[in-house]
């Protein structure tokens, strides 16, 4: 009989959001004292700060001249609105990372979702890199039990797990998975510990 396991989202995403800004803003700590921080998503933050920093300069360079006066509110508009998109996305990727407990690993999958995967019901943990359209808690296309748990397309880290697990997702659906797959800004860190933490509650 494999495990069965929630796919939390923590209450509305509003509220959430509101609670990671001022969090990130105010420089709260994300995790306990004694908790392993595993940070994910830094590469897609610095593709949207990128792509968002050109589009605000190409903007703000434009002869404002070629705007009809009646369309430029819009137009500071939809600026300030990418600016607070970007700032958001940054606060909720930054604030919800990876936590390595002494008996979990919580799993930040999208941009809410949480899995709290118990040590003593993961077999090994790998270094395998892996693509998969979507984001969020998702079967791998062709790859029969292999789960991705990421924000963007790619992981890098694997967890071979001891017996099939069920993910009720928060949408009443449900996955079987043999493997996890998340990612991780520093894959390597990220696998030692993880490694060591499995080895460690496997003996004990």
């Amino acid at each position: 009989m494999g495990v069965a396991i929630e796919v939390d989202r923590h209450g509305g995403w509003v509220g959430r959001t509101v609670k990671d800004l001022i969090g990130w803003l105010t420089w709260r700590p994300v995790a306990r004292p004694g908790d392993v921080v595993i940070g994910h998503s830094s590469t897609l933050r610095s593709t949207v700060f990128l792509l968002v920093g050109v589009e605000v300069l190409v903007e703000g360079m434009m002869d404002m001249s070629v705007i009809p006066p009646a369309l430029r509110p819009f137009h500071y508009l939809w600026m300030a609105l990418m600016i607070d998109l970007s700032t958001i996305f940054a606060a909720l990727t930054k604030r919800n990372p990876h936590r390595l407990t002494s008996g979990a690993l919580h799993i930040r999958a999208g941009l809410y979702d949480e899995i709290a995967v118990p040590l003593n019901t993961i077999r090994a943990v790998r270094r395998e890199m892996l693509s998969a359209k979507g984001r969020g808690v998702r079967q791998v296309p062709d790859r029969d039990g292999d789960v991705m748990c990421t924000v963007a397309g790619s992981a890098e880290i694997a967890l071979d797990l001891i017996e099939p697990m069920d993910l009720r997702l928060a949408n009443g659906s449900q996955l079987t998975a043999r493997r996890l797959y998340l990612a991780a800004d520093a894959p390597g860190i990220a696998h030692r510990e993880l490694a060591h933490a499995v080895r460690r509650a496997s003996s004990g």
